[in-house]
C-alpha cells in the first residue's frame, strides 16, 4: 500500500519518491536544487529538536539540508 506524506515524515535511512508539492507557491530553491517529481530522496539524518533534515537525492546522490518547513512542501510516496 502506497502512502502520500510530506518529506518531513521520513525516518533516517527511509527512501521515498517525490510526487509533487503541497502548494503551488513553493520555494524556488527547492526546484533549482533538482528536487522535482520523480526524484528519489533518502533521509540521512535530522538535527535534534525538529531541526533541519539532511537528505540525499537523485541519481548523483546529491545532498542538501532542508528546514522542516521546506520539507513540508515536498510530497512523497512511501515505498
Amino acid at each position: 500500500m502506497l502512502t502520500h506524506k510530506s518529506l518531513s515524515f521520513l525516518k533516517p535511512t527511509q527512501e521515498a519518491k517525490v510526487i509533487g508539492f503541497s502548494e503551488e507557491d513553493i520555494p524556488t530553491k527547492i526546484l533549482e536544487m533538482g528536487i522535482v517529481p520523480g526524484v528519489f530522496v533518502k533521509l540521512k539524518r535530522q538535527a535534534p529538536w525538529n531541526g533541519p533534515l539532511f537528505i540525499e537525492y537523485g541519481k548523483e546522490k546529491s545532498t542538501v539540508m532542508l528546514r522542516k518547513e521546506e520539507a513540508d512542501y515536498i510530497l512523497i510516496e512511501m515505498q
